[in-house]
């Protein structure tokens, strides 16, 4: 006969928790998957709590109609996430169905394996929510969340409902905290790559906003409306004029009537650049943004490791940008080029065929009027200054023409506008242009001493070819708008961008008190973001060296935590042995006073036996020992597993008591 395996239920109590748990992974994953899945999950949940209170059945397998139900609505969750994505891999679509696959697994939990499953894949979901952001509040809030689920640990394993919440919560925090030390060992010695462990999915970068390779009007003012960070620079030395801060980006060089692109074959050839005036060194950490170009302070004349540089000064990258990454240069502000090829010159002449009537027989009666190049600039600059020209980040729309709509109609418009209209002037008079696209500005945080350059601060200027000083930037904004150039996009808009809550807004002194706050939090991130997020080769071979570990290749780093991590486990573990040698239990060494005493009738412990299992094995064999061997051996496990100190005294009075051989002799006897 095999013997009986106890399966022990969950309770509602238990049950409250795990959900607690699991809920508090999945909220941040409700405003960014659909409504759809997250309804459904939450029902899921519903129907098991109120079904765990009015004991309803569930699909745990006692119901075969309810199993159907369960299975079918499984295979339309699949077919839904299927539908939703396109597929069924991939962080979205995967992070989809492992929360879905989640509801119906806690549906389904009425015995203790399927409480331990759902808790482990609400550790999952935590670690999928680290797929979309990696703030501090993210790991704050996950690291909460993954205390609840330790605690539901501790709790299923309470068999005899002894621990209080308090006390659960408190001895999963300290089983936290004793992780920590090899947790951080782990973290700053681990060998550090420049390349994922794994290829992670095509989606995994979706939602990265910042400069693009294209440029039609509205693409930038959609930047402008949104704080997020572009990068960061820390200068070696005095920070430039705001007017001097211009963050070179893509060049962009053709024009199909209503969009600017790139030319992709640009050569990477050095072009000679003639400096003038002071070097400005600096260092750059710029967030991903999945796109292949650095951006650099105009003119790079130094190119980071990870880079190369252009003809036309792009400094791309051979992979996308899709971690924060942090590389060295030095530009020279003042600078002249005065080379370009011919094949160059006649691309930056490029005009599309059949638009632009208007503002090309414009650009061409200048040139006929005898105007010299330099004139015709001047001419372009003091019609946008002095005509009815408004710099807007809401201008009407341009349904057909857009540049001749905007010069010759509306006259309201963003950068982008202004930069593409005067390219077309410039190449319509005879003049090579370009457009540039890139950042200009950015805010200089005390607190940090360091410039933060914000997705707000993204803009677009033109290039023109002078045969006298070659490559000149000419930014027309600057002649409709001055404050954008001079003091920043803030100043240019203030209507129309608003980072200050209102309760900070009434007065100097709260927005004072604001902006201190702002800034000492950015520099609390960018702390976070270099030695946590982007704790890197370079960041750790940094690291190491503060101890005198100078250059390490990765197997070295591999012994070096091995051996760290073993020294810290022998640690624990003597001291873990010197504490059960000088507090031993109290319970356990009565147990081993009524062993002994048995074992002198003949009867010894096996070392492999739990107490049942000895009980069992003594009253199959002398019965007349059933009664005080049943006795001590319950009391035993109320004090020793069941954290019921109050019965120690009992146990050991019946111990002590406790005369196996008399009762043996009496009985043959």
């Amino acid at each position: 006969m095999k013997p009986e395996v106890l399966v022990k239920p969950v309770s509602v109590q238990e049950l409250f928790w795990l959900v607690a748990g699991v809920v508090m992974a999945i909220a941040p994953h409700s405003t960014r998957m659909p409504v759809w899945i997250i309804v459904l999950v939450m029902a899921l949940i519903m129907w098991r709590l109120i079904g765990g209170l009015k004991n309803w059945p569930l699909p745990d397998g006692h119901s075969l109609l309810l199993q159907l139900i369960q299975t079918l609505m499984v295979i339309a969750g699949f077919a839904g996430v299927y539908n939703q994505f396109g597929t069924l891999v991939g962080r979205e679509a995967g992070t989809a169905l492992l929360v879905l696959l989640t509801g119906f697994k806690i549906l389904e939990t009425s015995r203790e394996r399927d409480y331990y499953v759902v808790i482990f894949l609400g550790y999952f979901i935590v670690i999928t929510n680290f797929f979309h952001t990696q703030t501090i509040a993210t790991a704050a809030y996950m690291a909460l969340t993954v205390w609840v689920m330790t605690s539901c640990l501790i709790m299923v394993n309470d068999r005899a409902h002894c621990l209080s919440d308090i006390a659960r919560v408190r001895i999963a925090g300290t089983l936290l905290l004793q992780a920590l030390p090899i947790m951080l060992f782990t973290f700053l010695l681990f060998p550090r790559i420049n390349s994922p462990l794994w290829g992670l999915p095509k989606d995994a970068y979706a939602g990265l906003t910042g400069i693009d390779d294209e440029m039609e009007p509205g693409t930038i003012s959609q930047l402008i409306q949104t704080d997020a960070v572009a990068f960061r620079v820390e200068f070696n030395g005095d920070i430039p004029k705001q007017s001097k801060l211009y963050w070179r980006g893509p060049v962009l060089w053709h024009s199909d009537g209503r969009k600017w692109t790139r030319y992709t074959k640009t050569a990477s050839e050095s072009v000679a650049l003639e400096r003038g005036g002071p070097l400005v060194r600096y260092t750059i950490t710029m967030e991903p943004n999945n796109q292949k170009w650095l951006f650099a302070l105009e003119m790079p004349n130094q190119v980071p490791p990870l880079a190369y540089i252009t003809t036309d000064f792009q400094l791309l990258t051979r992979e996308p940008v899709r971690q924060r990454i942090r590389y060295d240069l030095t530009s020279s502000p003042d600078y002249l080029i005065r080379t370009s090829d011919s094949t160059e010159l006649e691309r930056a002449l490029q005009l599309p065929a059949g638009f632009h009537p208007k503002t090309v027989a414009l650009a061409r009666s200048w040139r006929e009027e005898g105007d010299k190049p330099s004139q015709i600039i001047e001419r372009a600059m003091r019609w946008f200054s002095e005509d009815e020209f408004y710099y807007t980040l809401v201008p009407p729309l341009l349904m057909q023409d857009n540049v001749d709509e905007f010069l010759f109609n509306t006259k309201q418009g963003f950068c982008e506008h202004y930069a593409g209209a005067f390219v077309i002037l410039m190449r319509a008079a005879g003049i090579p242009a370009r457009v540039i696209t890139g950042y200009q500005g950015g805010n200089y945080n005390p607190v940090g001493d360091y410039l933060i350059v914000e997705q707000r601060d993204a803009h677009a200027w033109a290039e023109v070819w002078l045969e006298e000083r070659g490559w000149v930037r000419v930014d027309p904004t600057s002649a409709v708008s001055p404050a954008r150039v001079l003091e920043g996009i803030e100043s240019a808009l203030a209507g129309a961008i608003v980072d200050i809550p209102l309760i900070f807004s009434q007065n100097p002194l709260s927005r004072s008190l604001w902006q201190r706050l702002h800034n000492s939090w950015d520099a609390i991130n960018n702390q976070w973001n270099q030695w946590v997020i982007s704790y890197g080769p370079q960041r750790q071979t940094q690291f190491l060296r503060q101890f005198g570990m100078g250059e390490f290749d990765w197997k070295a780093i591999t012994a070096v935590l091995f051996i760290t991590i073993s020294i810290i486990l022998c640690m624990i573990t003597v001291w873990l042995l010197r504490q059960n040698l000088s507090h031993r239990d109290p319970a356990r060494m009565l147990y081993d006073e009524f062993c002994h005493k048995l074992a002198r009738c003949g009867i010894r412990h096996s070392q492999s036996e739990g107490p049942l299992d000895f009980a069992r094995r003594i009253i199959n064999k002398h019965r007349e020992l059933s009664v005080p061997v049943n006795e001590i051996t319950t009391l035993y496990i109320s004090v020793r597993y069941g954290i019921q100190q109050d019965n120690l005294g009992q146990l050991r009075s019946r111990i002590r008591a406790f005369r196996p051989a008399r009762i043996i002799t009496r009985k043959v006897a």
